[in-house]
């Protein structure tokens, strides 16, 4: 078969673009649940960066995880730098979340987290777009 041809199955799903917030099923009488929050990301100029780095280091530190302390440690680097590398923070705090979800007490804290990584989001600009959908946010 090419790679222009489709099956006969009317079940191919093709994707253009962004699906970040989205659900994409096929098949017949499927359920889906989609939960998230519509963030709104403020202007990157009114973020104090330092604050919130401070803030999601000690929060993650909280988590008494090895890989989560390293994390919190390499933010609270990032956050004693007059200009935190923008590729370094995304990294570190993606890095972070992903790890975190799946540990105890992330279900408690992403009510937290949400906040100070929406802040950090907008100060990101292009570098955010994984972050948001990590505590339940989407644009």
């Amino acid at each position: 078969m090419s790679a222009n041809e489709t099956t006969n199955s009317g079940r191919s799903v093709h994707i253009g673009g962004d699906v970040t917030g989205s659900a994409l099923v096929t098949g017949d009488n499927n359920t889906v649940s989609v939960k998230f929050q519509q963030a709104s990301l403020p202007q990157p100029e009114t973020v104090d960066i330092q604050t919130e780095l401070k803030a999601l280091q000690t929060l993650l530190a909280s988590f008494n995880d090895p890989v989560v302390t390293g994390v919190a440690q390499k933010l609270e680097q990032e956050s004693s730098k007059p200009n935190p590398d923008k590729s370094v923070v995304a990294t570190t705090l993606e890095t972070g979340l992903t790890y975190a979800r799946n540990l105890s007490g992330f279900a408690e804290a992403i009510d937290k987290l949400r906040p100070h990584v929406e802040a950090t989001a907008g100060w990101l600009g292009e570098h955010s777009y994984r972050l948001l959908s990590l505590v339940g946010l989407a644009l």
